[in-house]
């Protein structure tokens, strides 16, 4: 696997119900990370993104040990909007 897509969500948001949806749609492989679960690694995801909001998605380049976080109202508004974003990513 050279791109692997972390999505950081919480149970009943909307949004990433939306975007996993869309991804499945998309045959887009993720790994889910509930942010209740896996709370320190949020607060580290956070910091970096200066984002509270969820659903973000982190596109990691294996190979190339380069990551791409995409942060709602910060790199996208509407979810097909991320969702391309990551198509062009993940190329």
């Amino acid at each position: 696997m050279e791109k692997l897509i972390i999505l950081y969500s919480q149970k009943g948001c909307p949004y990433c119900i939306e975007l996993k949806e869309s991804l499945n749609k998309e045959n887009i492989n993720y790994v889910v990370r509930d942010i209740d679960k896996y709370r320190l690694e949020w607060d580290k995801v956070v910091k970096i993104t200066e984002n509270e909001y969820v659903p973000v998605a982190l596109v990691l380049d294996v190979p190339n040990k380069k990551r791409k976080f995409l942060a709602p109202d910060r790199d996208w508004d509407e979810i097909n909007e991320c969702v391309s974003k990551i198509k062009t990513l993940i190329k």
